[in-house]
């Protein structure tokens, strides 16, 4: 037998096979993304129609994505010593020293004082709206140096990605954020207040380390399905400012509250300028 013309062959036409393979796969790309933009345009116009406006133009996001095994930092009687000094008392619930305080749990702890208390625990989006983004870096570095001193101080580490310094009147507000792969971990807060630049309050929920188990790859669950699914719960004259990919607990399957590790998926966010928030699951049902 001919072998070197065989083998000849056979390399023409692997080579015709891979062409053939990869005409169809850039097709099928090709068709696929005319496909999800008018299943994108036509949920658009599904929201038109209703009088709800979408402000998002780019609703583009990954075909699939990782999710991330998380443990979560833990506080104790240290920390509190750290915040509070050895003069302080505990009351059942909470630890004392003169008008300051400190609020313990298992993967959370809050620092105030008692005459600020009522703004430092009003962190959600809603609350935050009349605050406005600090972008002078002479601002926010100097807040930052003073965060980052207050933080060693109190023995927690400097785990973060990512700052926003936000202010309203002599407040000041410097939220530190974690990423994974440029997506926001939402349920990641640590917030520190300030009352003309002295620190008045220290919140700290979910800081996470991420585990060196990799995660399980996910297909997401197209944008369109999800906005379409979104459409009965909003009414006429409200406004989606914002549609994002985020990182979240698996919280549907949890069977207690005082978790420290776990596996974060990608959620969807879908932000309202009223403020409130929607977070659907963005891989299908596990």
């Amino acid at each position: 037998m001919d072998w070197p013309k065989i083998k000849s062959i056979l390399i023409i036409v692997l080579l015709i096979t891979n062409v053939m393979l990869g005409y169809t796969y850039v097709r099928e790309q090709k068709r696929f993304e005319v496909e999800e933009k008018n299943n994108i345009e036509g949920v658009i116009q599904l929201f038109e129609n209703k009088g709800v406006v979408i402000k998002p133009k780019n609703l583009v996001f990954p075909r699939s994505i990782k999710s991330i095994n998380v443990d979560f930092e833990t506080y104790g009687q240290s920390n509190v010593d750290a915040l509070l000094g050895n003069d302080y008392i505990f009351d059942g619930e909470k630890y004392i020293s003169g008008d300051q305080f400190v609020l313990l749990g298992e993967t959370h702890i809050l620092y105030a004082n008692d005459a600020h208390y009522s703004r430092i625990v009003q962190d959600d989006l809603s609350s935050l709206r009349q605050f406005t983004e600090v972008v002078d870096e002479a601002v926010v570095k100097s807040l930052n140096d003073k965060v980052d001193a207050f933080l060693t101080r109190g023995g927690f580490a400097l785990n973060y990605d990512a700052i926003e310094v936000m202010k309203l009147g002599d407040y000041k507000l410097v939220k530190l954020l974690q990423n994974y792969d440029n997506y926001l971990f939402e349920e990641s807060k640590t917030f520190i207040w300030f009352y003309d630049d002295a620190i008045i309050g220290f919140k700290r929920d979910n800081t996470i380390n991420i585990s060196a188990t990799p995660g399980s790859k996910y297909d997401i669950i197209s944008i369109d399905r999800i906005l379409y699914t979104l459409l009965p719960k909003l009414q006429k004259g409200e406004v989606i400012e914002s549609v994002s990919v985020i990182y979240k607990l698996n919280d549907e399957s949890l069977l207690v509250s005082d978790l420290v590790l776990g596996e974060a998926l990608p959620y969807y966010r879908i932000v309202l300028k009223s403020g409130v928030s929607y977070h659907v699951r963005a891989v299908v049902n596990l």
